[in-house]
């Protein structure tokens, strides 16, 4: 699958299901060009993205070196030949307390860039409005409903990250989006690894449901 032809691309899923199934679009067409099957109880990191349904041909494979870490990292694989990408570190802290962050890693760690939720604001008043009584629960679940979105940024030097796209999640109480837009990007990242980010994301997602 050669994803370099899309500069859109969707993620979708059911809000509620037991195991996450990921069907990855063209908007413009709505043909399936990816799939993801959550293996059961598997958030540790073994995500295979597919060109279809069928899964009979896979394209990347995510997989996390540590079980229990406030910095976990998850190895991206090219599935045809065995070679690593790049590595995506999630800031569980940072993730926690502020908003989303995940950093794009080598596999020495070295830093190249990262995934972060881009309103700050918002990110901490959803995180912390639960905590006032009846209400905050309130409130917290309408946040659930507005759309968050992220910023990938990059630079193969990993001195000044540049935007390579943008991703945006919406969801309701039936069906969770979300759209990965690439056509302002100011420098190239594999776009296997954009997949697998957003892959990643909208699997940690699911993974709150639990």
């Amino acid at each position: 699958m050669d994803y370099t032809k899309y500069k859109n691309l969707e993620f979708r899923r059911k809000y509620f299901a037991f195991v996450p199934q990921i069907t990855i679009t063209d908007p413009s067409t709505k043909t399936v060009v990816g799939f993801i099957k959550m293996k059961m109880w598997s958030i540790k990191g073994d995500i295979r993205v597919y060109t279809d349904k069928t899964m009979q041909q896979e394209i990347v494979r995510i997989g996390g070196r540590q079980m229990v870490s406030l910095k976990k990292i998850y190895n991206i694989f090219d599935s045809t030949t065995g070679a690593e990408l790049i590595s995506i570190r999630q800031n569980s802290l940072k993730s926690l307390f502020v908003r989303n962050h995940m950093d794009i890693v080598s596999g020495d760690n070295r830093p190249y860039g990262y995934i972060q939720e881009t309103s700050s604001s918002l990110a901490l008043f959803r995180r912390w409005i639960e905590v006032i009584p009846y209400l905050g629960a309130l409130i917290g679940l309408f946040l659930a409903f507005v759309p968050q979105t992220f910023e990938i940024m990059y630079d193969p030097q990993g001195s000044s990250p540049q935007l390579v796209g943008r991703i945006v999640h919406k969801k309701n109480p039936v069906v969770v989006k979300m759209s990965l837009d690439t056509t302002m990007a100011q420098v190239a990242l594999d776009p296997r690894v954009c997949v697998s980010a957003v892959s990643l994301l909208s699997i940690l997602d699911a993974s709150k449901n639990k």
